[in-house]
């Protein structure tokens, strides 16, 4: 499928959630790796857990609404320094910058984790794997690559849970 067009613009945003797509948040976070804008931060994978369940006993248009819910509970988490963004049917990304210290990071993990399992009226639960800028990596895709090990690894770790890069060597 070819991306939308607006003009000579290439779509931005999910359309369902408001979110920026996959694509543009690369585009933002490298932007803010290499001017230097931020000194650190988090990067997060967000997975719904069995979401084909929730089209199939709720009915897709709930499913969509979940959807719409996690996007909104991304934007309101969000700081100055952030950037969310839908970069698949049912995962997600965010990255905070600017999170000093490991007390803070795992603040805005539970944080995150707890806005996400109550954001839509559906019994949804999520999965998350989180990098952080710059002991995990300097570079967009570096980072990545670790959130989405993490979340690999949350994910065969029964689900229903978040865990940090530098954690998954101690399972």
């Amino acid at each position: 499928m070819a991306p939308c067009r607006g003009g000579n613009r290439i779509k931005e945003q999910d359309s369902l959630t408001g979110l920026d797509n996959w694509r543009t948040a690369k585009k933002k976070i490298t932007q803010m790796l290499d001017g230097r804008k931020v000194e650190n931060g988090l990067l997060f994978y967000i997975d719904l857990d069995d979401f084909e369940e929730i089209n199939e006993i709720y009915g897709y248009p709930a499913g969509d609404e979940t959807l719409r819910s996690i996007g909104a509970k991304l934007r309101e988490t969000g700081c100055r320094e952030s950037v969310a963004a839908r970069i698949g049917g049912d995962e997600f990304l965010l990255f905070l910058g600017n999170v000093t210290g490991e007390k803070a990071a795992y603040a805005q993990a539970m944080q995150l984790y707890g806005a996400c399992m109550g954001a839509a009226d559906t019994a949804v639960t999520v999965s998350m794997g989180i990098a952080c800028y710059p002991e995990d990596g300097n570079i967009y895709e570096e980072l990545a690559a670790r959130a989405d090990e993490a979340l690999y690894a949350s994910k065969h770790s029964g689900k229903q849970c978040f865990l940090f890069y530098e954690d998954i060597s101690k399972l």
